[in-house]
């Protein structure tokens, strides 16, 4: 009982310590590739326009990290810190990695991975991360999109399906991709291994977490009005889009930079998957590529960080020690 409680404690250390480290290199790469001066014209020129309601057709529909920064920048002002926006985005980002880690950790060791699996996963994690900025700033949204994704596996493992509600109300805030996380509960209540009790409880948060993600929805684009369509490269979503990324160079070149062959690893490991790992996959990975392929520039390879750290990277490790693994571990 001791060792075992030494060993939990030894794990938050770590964890923790770990988070702190790959956050700061993450933070410190991101910022040296987008650049500062970026971050003072750009970054804030896109913050302002969120705040006037004004920064286009989907931008202005994912609010939520302009909402929380925008405290922070008047904050950082009023202590007199120079160059207050800059400092308020470069804290920000570090406080969304560092949330990052710890729910990767969390979600990791409770599929089962040891601590030493665990840490190279979240540095294949920082990896991706530092290396995802192709043709953007700092993408508050998509990285919020990570850390909610990883949590609501969390809660749905757990058991704590009550919790999935106020999380559903920060992601639909913060990005339309959430939409899957209530996909994720009902199938896993129905298709993994919960008892028969759980399904009922599962159902109500699951449809509650939709009706939440609906209204949010509907309603900020009732609230902000119509917005200027902002396409990709002058392409609108379907086909035309889907064969620029397949047939551009340097889509090919970021998905190898960020994701390495960590996706093509893992689903060779598919048949040692624990079965609601399973489910997590054939909820978000064939919608998410077909949809983002079809109506994204794939070069920029931050909007696959969710299934990356969702899925293929702890599913890598399932194939590296078969058997070790075991699904709901404490």
């Amino acid at each position: 009982m001791i060792q075992k409680q030494a060993n939990r404690n030894l794990f938050w250390i770590v964890l923790f310590a770990s988070a702190i480290l790959l956050s700061i290199a993450t933070v410190y790469a991101q910022v040296n590739d987008v650049t500062l001066r970026f971050l003072r014209v750009q970054q804030d020129k896109v913050h302002q326009q969120m705040l006037e309601g004004v920064a286009g057709n989907p931008w202005q529909y994912r609010i939520l990290a302009d909402l929380m920064v925008e405290p922070l920048i008047k904050l950082f002002s009023k202590m007199g810190i120079p160059s207050a926006e800059v400092s308020a985005f470069i804290t920000f980002r570090f406080m969304q990695c560092l949330l990052i880690f710890v729910a990767a950790g969390i979600y990791y060791r409770k599929l089962g991975l040891s601590l030493y699996a665990n840490l190279i996963g979240l540095s294949i994690l920082a990896w991706g991360m530092s290396y995802s900025l192709y043709n953007s700033d700092l993408s508050f949204n998509n990285f919020f999109d990570i850390a909610f994704y990883l949590i609501a596996a969390v809660l749905i493992m757990y058991g704590n399906f009550v919790w999935v509600l106020p999380l559903m109300i920060l992601a639909a805030f913060n990005r339309e991709t959430s939409v899957l996380i209530p996909f994720m509960l009902i199938c896993f209540a129905y298709f993994g291994d919960s008892q028969k009790e759980t399904i009922r409880p599962a159902t109500f948060y699951a449809a509650s977490s939709l009706i939440i993600f609906g209204i949010i929805f509907f309603g900020l684009r009732l609230y902000y009005g119509k917005q200027e369509f902002l396409t990709a490269d002058g392409f609108y979503p379907g086909l035309g889009l889907f064969f620029l990324n397949i047939r551009r160079g340097i889509t090919w070149e970021q998905l190898f930079i960020t994701l390495g062959i960590i996706p093509f690893l893992a689903i060779s490991a598919y048949r040692n998957w624990p079965k609601t790992f399973k489910i997590f996959f054939w909820v978000i990975v064939p919608l998410w590529f077909g949809v983002h392929f079809l109506a994204a520039l794939i070069a920029e390879t931050r909007l696959l960080l969710v299934p990356q750290a969702l899925i293929f990277i702890p599913g890598v490790f399932f194939g590296i020690l078969p058997g070790k693994n075991k699904e709901n571990s404490s």
